[in-house]
């Protein structure tokens, strides 16, 4: 890709991630993408790449956006630091996508109805007016040859974005605890994986029973 290069870590020859930021920087590139951030050195090579005016995009594993936070300031990086460097965190997981030749519309339960209904108050709780028109049915699975009789044809990413806003950057600071940072994430319009994905349940894109499966 023209305005790319790239560089593959070779660990047997002394080539970690470490060494390659540290090589990279001297080059100031405008952009760099960190395939993951897994040592305290890595990370702390990535704040101050960000503190210095690069766009640093990296991946952790956590098991939210929130928990990026926590996971940062794990490796020792300090919460001053990481503060005025975080710009923004997408948290992703992939699920399966109904097949469009065999899926169809069905009843809610009881159970699913309150479910999915809980979820548009909460949603509605945070300000969002654009939300999906409900009837009580959703999407099923049935199964067919363009499908290999699983239901599901290709994926989609369900997602949650918590942006760092001046509030959350002085509650990492303070280094305060994941519920204090969801919280005001909350009073800015915060929306969950698990939010996300009932959305895309009502535009019939996934089923309730594949968001259980991967959340």
């Amino acid at each position: 890709m023209p305005g790319i290069q790239q560089s593959q870590i070779d660990y047997t020859k002394g080539y970690d991630y470490e060494t390659g930021l540290k090589a990279v920087l001297r080059h100031d590139p405008d952009i760099i993408l960190v395939g993951e951030t897994r040592s305290q050195e890595t990370a702390e090579i990535s704040v101050n790449a960000a503190l210095t005016g690069h766009l640093v995009l990296t991946t952790l594993h956590t098991n939210n956006a929130i928990a990026s936070i926590s996971r940062l300031l794990s490796m020792d990086v300090r919460s001053y630091l990481l503060a005025p460097a975080l710009k923004m965190v997408i948290g992703q997981r992939l699920v399966r996508k109904v097949c469009p030749e065999c899926s169809a519309k069905r009843q809610a339960t009881y159970v699913e109805i309150a479910e999915i209904e809980k979820t548009l108050e909460n949603l509605k709780n945070l300000g969002i007016s654009k939300l999906p028109e409900y009837d009580g049915t959703i999407v099923q699975t049935n199964g067919c040859e363009q499908c290999n009789h699983t239901g599901y044809l290709g994926r989609i990413a369900i997602l949650e974005l918590l942006e760092i806003t001046e509030e959350i950057r002085n509650l990492i600071i303070d280094e305060a605890s994941e519920y204090e940072i969801y919280a005001k994430a909350r009073e800015n319009g915060f929306i969950t994986m698990a939010e996300d994905g009932v959305m895309k349940i009502l535009q019939g894109e996934t089923t309730l029973e594949e968001i259980h499966r991967v959340i």
